[in-house]
């Protein structure tokens, strides 16, 4: 983790009530609220396939853009019959004052009382209203049936780190490329 930016007390705070707000709108379907934990122009990344059989299956690629795609995402997808989603920790990364990016582990439960659980890697900006997601990449967890774990899924390990990192990389760079432009988009 970085020590060139920092947050304050209270941002770490609303940046982890954001994310707990966003598994309550889920948990209650109160789709109206999504405008209040995300960004107009948020991007969802997750796994294409909900039966996976390799590590490239459990690869985030399908992007679900802005707050109906979340939705629309939400309810089309295995994710539907989850009735709760829960946070079981955070890590904040500050990249400046107005962007961080964070790595939640999360465990959801289902109608029937089956879990499943997944690391959400978020990037967070500061807007007028608060803290808003902008981004979302869900990485699925022990979901591969590995013959010699007698049932037993894949841990990612550093497969999760380095999405952790990728994302604080493409934070700091959109970042860094909104320092340069100034005068209505133009470069200096």
């Amino acid at each position: 983790m970085s020590h060139a930016a920092s947050l304050s007390p209270q941002d770490r705070l609303e940046i982890v009530e954001t994310l707990h707000f966003l598994n309550h709108v889920i948990d209650n379907r109160e789709w109206d609220h999504l405008a209040d934990v995300v960004t107009e122009d948020v991007e969802i990344l997750s796994p294409g396939t909900e039966a996976p059989e390799s590590l490239e299956d459990m690869a985030p690629s399908t992007t679900l853009p802005g707050p109906a795609g979340i939705r629309q995402g939400y309810e089309l997808s295995q994710l539907a019959q989850y009735g709760s989603v829960h946070v079981l920790n955070s890590v904040i990364e500050p990249i400046d004052g107005d962007t961080a990016v964070t790595w939640s582990r999360l465990i959801m439960v289902s109608f029937d009382q089956r879990a499943v659980g997944a690391d959400v890697v978020d990037t967070l900006v500061r807007t007028p209203a608060g803290w808003r997601i902008s981004r979302r990449v869900v990485h699925a967890r022990n979901m591969l049936r590995e013959p010699g774990r007698q049932g037993g899924g894949y841990v990612p390990g550093p497969y999760t780190f380095v999405h952790f990192d990728d994302a604080i990389l493409r934070a700091q760079q959109s970042v860094a490329d909104a320092g340069i432009r100034r005068n209505d988009g133009q470069l200096r």
